[in-house]
């Protein structure tokens, strides 16, 4: 799974990028808090997340600054891809019963309340979900952490010492995106970024956790 060693320098400004990218979703987040609704006021926020996180911190920070060919984690095969595709699925499944089966545990013991029941979502906020979990929370973070941080945690630890520790620090990183007292959410996190880290060793790309994580939003 590991790619291109990094050198001194690409790893320091890898990490800048995200540390960068954890204050400034946090940021944004206080900013205008995310919503999915269909409005004008709500594409236009989504589309302005898109292209300051995803196009510039994430895509242009690492080929032109830290200077990555995405390629190398974000590896094509057209004879694979449907096999890709595939483990992407059952990875959400997976990462789906683990979260249903925590949650059911969580409420049980009362750590959180039981959620209220929502309203069937339209077509057009389906579609901003989408947009949201495959342009936005799929492409920056699997890059982040399953690309950049799993990579070099993977090739000085081992691999699963590698995946629980990006995974560690995939939770953690949603601090100021999810408020403290929501300690609940942290350790969803923890096993979600797990499930999609094992995809990544599994398929040797980011393709199948991206699929994984754009479903689970």
């Amino acid at each position: 799974m590991t790619t291109e060693l990094l050198s001194t320098i690409q790893l320091k400004r890898g990490v800048a990028i995200l540390v960068a990218f954890v204050l400034l979703r946090a940021a944004l987040t206080r900013f205008e808090p995310l919503s999915l609704e269909a409005t004008p006021q709500s594409v236009l926020w989504l589309v302005a997340v898109f292209l300051i996180m995803s196009v510039g911190l994430v895509y242009l920070g690492f080929t032109r600054w830290v200077r990555v060919d995405l390629r190398q984690w974000w590896r094509y095969d057209r004879k694979k891809v449907l096999r890709d595709v595939g483990w992407g699925i059952l990875g959400l499944i997976i990462a789906f019963i683990l979260t249903a089966l925590y949650a059911a545990a969580a409420v049980t013991l009362g750590l959180v309340e039981v959620p209220t029941q929502t309203s069937v979502p339209s077509l057009a906020e389906i579609l901003l979900m989408q947009f949201f979990g495959f342009a936005i929370a799929g492409f920056q973070e699997e890059t982040i952490f399953r690309g950049f941080v799993q990579d070099v945690l993977t090739e000085r630890l081992g691999r699963w010492q590698g995946n629980i520790l990006q995974g560690a620090i995939f939770s953690l990183a949603h601090i100021g995106y999810y408020p403290l007292d929501a300690w609940p959410m942290f350790f969803q996190a923890f096993l979600v970024g797990i499930v999609f880290g094992w995809l990544r060793m599994k398929r040797g790309t980011l393709i199948a956790p991206w699929i994984a994580h754009g479903f689970f939003g």
